[in-house]
């Protein structure tokens, strides 16, 4: 059962400048293109690092600049499995040992852990959301009342998360 209710959420609020994407190398566009906007906060919900959208070295860059650019920057990341991306070097753990001051990884807590939702949130305003990490198809939007409602899963949750054991040699 899921404790996040994201019933019709890609309808909700002003959906007049969502864009739908169905492919990965769009997804991951969009995402490197929002990323590079982010003024204070960039959070990402994924169950499991999603490999295909964030292990890549334009992203990890556009995060790296983000952080260097800004001495207020805060990425924050919630994952339910972080395993598969320690043992193999993932791009957002490697990136995380760096920045150690600006960027901290939680493990999502076990209550949330079934969720199939994944995000990233820029800011409180633009994000790309996913109802199914498992598919293609996620949504991009700069909806104000729907940004406002992932920053609200997101800090619940994240406020009852703790440090994720896999990246524990990471000092916060």
């Amino acid at each position: 059962m899921s404790m996040i209710n994201t019933t019709n959420f890609e309808r909700q609020g002003n959906i007049e400048n969502d864009i739908s994407i169905d492919n990965i190398e769009q997804t991951r566009e969009e995402i490197l293109k929002i990323t590079k906007t982010a003024l204070r906060s960039i959070k990402i919900f994924t169950p499991n690092l999603e490999r295909d959208l964030y292990n890549n070295n334009d992203f990890r860059e556009a995060l790296l600049n983000f952080c260097r650019g800004n001495r207020h920057a805060k990425i924050q990341l919630l994952s339910a499995d972080t395993s598969h991306g320690v043992q193999y070097g993932h791009q957002l753990i490697r990136l995380a040992k760096k920045i150690t001051s600006s960027m901290q990884i939680r493990n999502t807590p076990e209550e949330y852990q079934e969720e199939k939702i994944s995000f990233i949130l820029i800011d409180k305003s633009d994000f790309i959301f996913k109802q199914d990490y498992t598919k293609q198809y996620a949504l991009k939007s700069d909806c104000k009342s729907r940004a406002i409602k992932l920053y609200e899963i997101f800090t619940t949750i994240w406020e009852q998360a703790e440090q994720d054991p896999q990246t524990k040699t990471i000092n916060f």
